[in-house]
């Protein structure tokens, strides 16, 4: 109990606890009591603030998980006394807003984390347009770094002279579409050897037409040939809740069935041309009926994806049994700082992470290095310090601007479990 009460007060009151202290502050409340109103008083802090989806579908998902490494990332840097600030060492203090995983609640999480003087901005990954929206609120009411792992395009634009002045504040640590079609590529033909790949897909898809398009350019650069299979998708309400998602998931053997004949038939042609390996970089629910056609087809060449893979719960998983996909990261990174992140966030919490908590303190780490490095709190001083350097953090290497790539994970499907296979070196974009 007392290791929880000294976690939240270095995370949300950015509270200074010397740990030869603990024992001797918790055993006499007059002297804790005086030492917290001195501290909390005089010390000056870094706010940062976190916005999350801690209601609705995505929840426990993601929000739980952003606040949890959020905090531990906090925690940590005020057990460390802190970051220096000129001649000053500042506290840091988070706090947080719920955006419900909805633009309008977004806007107004985004306005009240103004209104607390919030020095960098965190915001969820679920929705890229969430993250957009509150960059259009920035650059007219408080300009300040903002830093997501969505991965809409318009955020991971190429070259920083193609940004639009409204997106110039952001930094996404996330996997775009055209660097993981990059890394896949690479991955393809350098490690699984494969000269022949075939694509089934849909190009009205954004995030799977971004993908296949760098995948595609950069496979035939190493040069190896490319097959393509595509498909018109029905209407799906794009508004589906998690639990829609996975009760199609769950009730998939009975409402894909139609689907899944559609995609067999596109699988065989494909299947004919004799590809060393097949690439799905397609979202839900398409991916599992593509995964029951897969299981008729019997196929022997490997099969590949992107981080859309992430989404299939684990009773869908062994429809793409020894299958490969991308992930920003994985608990079993053999990194030292994902080892001591595992170690360190197990102590505080449970159950064991996952990516969004993993994310979100590499997001924190970032911007504290980033002022640390420029000791100064202004947001173009951040932005800067952001800019200026390659971040090593748990989820790996991180590069900015982001066409220079970042480091991602390899996972492979076993025995119905995402497992750790490799981490890939950064790839960067290649122009299209």
């Amino acid at each position: 109990m007392i290791q929880k009460i000294l976690h939240r007060l270095q995370t949300s009151l950015y509270v200074f606890i010397p740990k030869g202290w603990k024992l001797l502050a918790f055993g006499g409340s007059i002297a804790l009591s005086w030492w917290l109103i001195f501290t909390l008083w005089l010390s000056p802090h870094i706010t940062l603030g976190l916005i999350a989806p801690l209601s609705g579908d995505f929840a426990v998902l993601a929000g739980k998980e952003m606040v949890t490494g959020a905090e531990l990332a906090v925690a940590e840097a005020n057990q460390a006394r802190g970051v220096v600030v000129g001649d000053r060492r500042y506290g840091v203090r988070l706090v947080i807003a719920d955006d419900e995983n909805k633009p309008e609640a977004m806007l107004r999480a985004a306005d009240q984390l103004r209104n607390k003087g919030v020095q960098a901005l965190i915001t969820s990954p679920q929705s890229s347009l969430n993250s957009l929206l509150v960059a259009a609120l920035e650059i007219d009411a408080f300009p300040i770094p903002l830093i997501t792992s969505a991965t809409d395009p318009v955020i991971t634009f190429q070259p920083p002279n193609q940004a639009s002045d409204r997106v110039k504040n952001i930094i996404s640590i996330g996997l775009d579409q055209d660097l993981q079609g990059a890394a896949l590529a690479h991955f393809t033909y350098q490690t699984l050897q494969a000269k022949n790949a075939a694509i089934l897909y849909n190009p009205d898809n954004s995030y799977s037409r971004n993908l296949v398009t760098a995948f595609q350019q950069n496979f035939q650069d190493l040069g190896g040939r490319v097959m393509i299979e595509t498909y018109k998708a029905k209407a799906v309400n794009p508004n589906l809740s998690r639990e829609d998602i996975d009760r199609l998931q769950n009730n998939s053997q009975n409402n894909l069935s139609d689907t899944k004949q559609d995609f067999l038939d596109r699988l065989q042609r494909l299947n004919q041309q004799q590809p060393d390996v097949l690439l799905l970089p397609n979202p839900l629910p398409d991916l599992i009926s593509q995964g029951l056609a897969l299981q008729e087809l019997a196929i022997e060449f490997p099969v590949i994806g992107g981080d859309s893979w992430a989404g299939i719960i684990s009773a869908n998983l062994p429809l793409l049994e020894n299958g490969f996909f991308l992930s920003p990261w994985h608990s079993r990174l053999p990194t030292p700082e994902n080892q001591k992140f595992i170690a360190d966030y197990n102590r505080a919490y449970r159950p064991a992470p996952r990516s969004n908590a993993a994310l979100t303190y590499d997001a924190v780490q970032m911007i504290l290095g980033a002022i640390a490095t420029q000791r100064e709190l202004s947001p173009g001083a951040i932005m800067q310090g952001m800019q200026s350097s390659t971040f090593l953090g748990t989820t790996g290497q991180i590069f900015y601007p982001s066409f220079q790539g970042r480091s991602m994970v390899i996972n492979q499907v076993k025995n119905g479990e995402a497992e750790f296979y490799q981490q890939l070196a950064p790839v960067p974009k290649t122009p299209q």
